[in-house]
């Protein structure tokens, strides 16, 4: 389980970033968002002081998420790509360790990709 991890969701389709967030909360994460947009993934990584790793998609309605990708990496947030497209080989270039997952996964793999992504070096928060 996530133990109260903070992720940051950003996903534009509501239905998926709804998806994606309750799965979070099953598995006992905190969703953080979501963002639909990169304005929206922007403001909340610059207001949220602790996220533990974030769920992305790499195509959003105002452009790619690349930014959000780079800004995250900068400040050492492990990521992982949820999406219907294809990872831009860019990306893949200054990432080579990205997880991708192509949309639908199982919950269990989304979940276990990210507890991978984010380590047992991390101590389990408090749910409060």
């Amino acid at each position: 389980m996530l133990a109260g991890s903070r992720v940051l969701v950003v996903e534009d389709e509501a239905l998926i970033a709804l998806s994606i967030s309750e799965m979070l909360t099953e598995a006992e994460g905190v969703p953080v968002g979501p963002a639909a947009s990169i304005r929206e993934a922007r403001q909340l990584i610059r207001d949220v002081a602790v996220l533990d790793a974030a769920v992305l998609d790499v195509n959003l309605a105002d452009g790619s998420v690349t930014p959000i990708l780079e800004a995250l990496s900068a400040r050492g947030i492990p990521t992982v790509i949820y999406t219907g497209g294809a990872v831009p080989e860019d990306v893949r270039h200054r990432h080579p360790d990205l997880i991708a997952l192509s949309k639908p996964v199982l919950p269990a793999r989304l979940i276990g990709e990210l507890r991978k992504a984010i380590g047992p070096s991390r101590p389990p928060r408090s749910r409060g």
